[in-house]
């Protein structure tokens, strides 16, 4: 959709950002006049390029926005789109996501959050704003409609087993689809559970209960996305810290999630993947191994997890598809990740709430496959016979 033709904005700032800033966030302070029902924000920098990690020959700028304190967990944080949007509006009955819709407030403290990934010598942004300038609701268009057909698939060869996808991606951050849509897509590949998990989202997703029966169970999640690495939280519904790239400020954050009773997960552990950069960072109860197809680099991500267990850890080794797209495939990738591929199996008893579902994944009661077909591979803890060093049973 073309941008709306707008007067002169009734904000502008401006700056410039070293290469010695790159990786940090800087927060660009403005006051919102008493009455404002509408906030609409564009932004634009030097050298611009994608946010794919393979790129160096450019800068690529994220965004967000704060009102009412910066703090880590302040509920002053109103969404963070990073560099998906380049303009966003918020209002007081409909917002682009990620952002709420909900009224801005008239406060001197009100302010931008954004952050700079510079990879050229140096960046020059701009950023407008405007203040109630009448744009009209942005309609959501939903794509997947009425009950979903699931298809037929093989039983779980063991009872009390369930299987899905706990990462991927909405509208609400970088994905193409509505939450309502990616849960219906679930359905559809024989999934019976999805966790969405945008990036830096501070907001989540509650399906209409007239419709469970047709939909996976539904894990709130976020995926906490920093410069030195990605890590998912599920159970909670809150933001953390994702400002400070450094080790100790990302333990420090993943600590807080997992105190608060949130699963942590370290994502995709592996070169372009993005890399976890925290080195032996704590906090974290799983590690991503199976990130989209195998052949995407998931052997290092396998052997980052074998690595932790020699060294006497026990993280619970965990997959995802991190599907965005559910229109189409993006023309300028090697492949698209689809919802279901890999299919983390959970052993429940046969409860189907978010509870269960984090509960068995905690335990360690799990197991991945390349899809919801399977192959489907159960093990035993069973006192071996005398002479026999233990009994393996497969089944499927």
């Amino acid at each position: 959709m073309p941008a709306p033709t707008l007067p002169d904005p009734n904000v502008v700032l401006t700056g410039r950002f070293a290469p010695e800033q790159a990786r940090r966030y800087a927060h660009l302070p403005f006051t919102l006049p008493d009455g404002v029902g509408q906030l609409h924000v564009r932004y634009d920098y030097s050298d611009r390029v994608g946010s794919d990690p393979a790129l160096r020959d450019g800068n690529t700028l994220d965004i967000g926005l704060f009102a009412r304190g910066i703090a880590p967990g302040s509920p002053g944080f109103r969404g963070w789109s990073g560099s998906n949007k380049a303009a966003f509006t918020i209002a007081r009955d409909w917002a682009t996501p990620p952002l709420p819709p909900r009224p801005p407030r008239p406060r001197p403290l009100a302010r931008r959050a954004r952050p700079l990934q510079g990879l050229g010598a140096r960046l020059d942004y701009r950023v407008a704003l405007w203040f109630d300038p009448g744009l009209p609701p942005e309609e959501p268009t939903l794509v997947r409609r009425g009950s979903p057909a699931r298809p037929d698939l093989p039983p779980p060869a063991e009872p009390g087993w369930l299987r899905g996808d706990p990462h991927c991606h909405t509208l609400h951050s970088d994905g193409d689809s509505w939450p309502a849509e990616a849960l219906h897509a679930a359905a559809e590949a024989g999934l019976d559970f999805l966790g969405i998990t945008d990036h830096n989202s501070a907001t989540f997703h509650h399906p209409d209960p007239a419709r469970a029966g047709d939909l996976p169970v539904l894990l709130p999640g976020i995926e906490v996305t920093t410069y030195g690495g990605h890590w998912n939280c599920w159970g909670l519904e809150r933001w953390f810290e994702f400002r400070d790239p450094t080790p100790a400020a990302a333990e420090r954050a993943m600590r807080e999630a997992a105190a608060a009773g949130g699963l942590v997960s370290i994502n995709h552990p592996k070169p372009l993947g993005p890399p976890w950069e925290y080195g032996d960072a704590r906090g974290y109860a799983a590690i991503e191994v199976w990130n989209g197809p195998w052949l995407a680099l998931n052997s290092l991500a396998l052997a980052f997890w074998e690595e932790r267990l020699r060294r006497g850890e026990r993280p619970v080794a965990v997959g995802g598809s991190d599907t965005h797209r559910l229109r189409g495939a993006d023309p300028r990738a090697l492949y698209t990740p689809r919802l279901g591929q890999p299919t983390v199996w959970v052993q429940t008893g046969g409860a189907r709430t978010p509870a269960a579902i984090l509960a068995a994944l905690r335990a360690g009661r799990s197991f991945i496959t390349a899809s919801p077909a399977g192959p489907q591979l159960y093990l035993d803890r069973r006192a071996p016979p005398a002479g026999a060093r233990g009994r393996r049973r497969r089944r499927r």
